[in-house]
């Protein structure tokens, strides 16, 4: 019997990945209070797990410019995991949440936060593939550095 390992750019029976992908951490930031029905609907907006329902305090109601003055006791839409988000920005399709000039909330994304998913079918797991892969990038990328120090001392930049 013999054993090679090897890589998926050596050939495709080495490639162990059936998808790999990153995408952006999504950002919900909702800037004026939303409410009752309306906080609600915002809920249903988004999958399950993004967004909650929680009660307006005593606290928050007495306070003054918060938006949630008189509606203690009430529903007002929270935040609870971005990361749980797919970024349909179904939200913005309805007026009471995207009406230019009293926008209730804002969407975005976190430039520099990377969420990746790597999927296996296998002998390799997710994570021990993804730390390999990781291994490879950095012997590459040292390669490259060696190769730019060699190009400089000769000359050539």
């Amino acid at each position: 019997m013999h054993a090679i390992k090897g890589v998926g750019s050596d050939h495709a029976k080495f490639s162990p990945v059936a998808t790999a992908s990153y995408r952006l951490l999504p950002t919900i930031e909702i800037l004026k209070p939303i409410l009752g029905a309306d906080a609600e609907k915002f809920k249903k907006c988004f999958p399950a797990g993004v967004i909650g329902l929680d009660t307006v305090t005593r606290e928050e109601a007495s306070q003054k410019g918060s938006g949630y003055e008189g509606h203690e006791g009430e529903k007002k839409a929270v935040v609870l995991d971005p990361m749980k988000d797919t970024v349909s920005r179904e939200c913005l399709r309805h007026d009471e949440f995207n009406t230019k000039g009293a926008e209730k909330v804002r969407l975005g994304r976190v430039r520099d936060h990377f969420i990746f998913s790597v999927e296996s079918v296998g002998q390799w797991d997710s994570d021990a593939l993804f730390l390999e892969s990781v291994s490879h990038l950095k012997t590459k990328c040292e390669s490259l550095r060696r190769d730019l120090q060699n190009l400089q001392i000769k000359g050539g930049i």
